[in-house]
């Protein structure tokens, strides 16, 4: 999350500026940058303070560049009707239970996206209604979690981020859809920054070495939330007993 190298530094190189005068500042400043006619969630975004701080924590205070990436995830939801969207526009992509959200929470209060790689084949699938189906389920995330104001400081809250549990378990070339991944991590890098705390692949066969290999350069930093791990250890460690992800529970052997 925020806590990465770069930002650790960077927080401990300029703590001496980060007066909640000075915080207060770059938010106003960013205020000024977001024209009035663009909207989050019904709203004008400008006057969603939370949100202005969440993306000024993405870009570490640098204004200008929190009010470029902003500007352009508006837009990118005007373009998308991200909020007109809902699950009567991908019923397929719903039925198919390819991704959910989980019932329960992790360890750490978490809201969990579960994927099931399995469950989506590059040949039957309907590239809108997939893209479609993702933004709306970043949309369902939001809502479980919450975004901190400006004087509630700039460390980052266990319920701010969400985890995704990914089961490649049965992973094949009908899964390798480098074209649907390519919309998902431009969606979850601009336009829903630093969401998650955690990408949790599990039992990943040989197979999804090289596709991961595909992928890895469109992810810059974001590399370092993703952990291979197995569906064993993900029950262990990341849930209460009894509430991990069902696909994980049937095929966890209790050694």
């Amino acid at each position: 999350g925020f806590r990465s190298r770069r930002s650790s530094s960077l927080r401990r190189g300029t703590l001496i500026h980060r007066t909640p005068e000075h915080l207060e500042q770059c938010v106003q400043q960013l205020q000024q940058l977001i024209p009035r006619t663009l909207k989050w969630r019904g709203r004008p975004a400008a006057e969603n303070r939370a949100l202005l701080w969440w993306f000024l924590r993405d870009r570490n205070l640098d204004v200008t560049s929190a009010a470029r990436k902003l500007l352009a995830c508006l837009r990118w939801r005007q373009s998308f009707s991200v909020e007109k969207l809902g699950p009567e526009l991908f019923a397929k992509e719903m039925r198919s239970r390819k991704a959910y959200l989980h019932g329960h929470t992790d360890l750490f209060g978490r809201p969990c996206l579960v994927v099931i790689a399995q469950r989506h084949n590059v040949l039957e699938r309907r590239f809108k209604e997939s893209c479609s189906m993702c933004a709306w389920y970043m949309e369902r995330i939001l809502d479980r979690l919450v975004t901190k104001e400006p004087k509630d400081g700039d460390e980052m809250g266990p319920n701010e981020q969400a985890i995704a549990v990914v089961d490649l378990n049965g992973f094949s070339p009908l899964q390798a859809d480098l074209e649907f991944v390519c919309f998902m991590v431009d969606v979850i890098h601009n336009y829903y920054p630093r969401r998650f705390g955690k990408v949790l692949l599990v039992d990943a066969p040989d197979l999804f070495e090289s596709f991961w290999r595909s992928v890895c350069p469109m992810l810059h930093h974001y590399q370092d939330l993703a952990e291979f791990t197995t569906a064993s250890e993900v029950c262990r460690r990341f849930f209460a007993p009894g509430q991990a992800p069902p696909e994980l529970q049937r095929s966890y052997r209790v050694r």
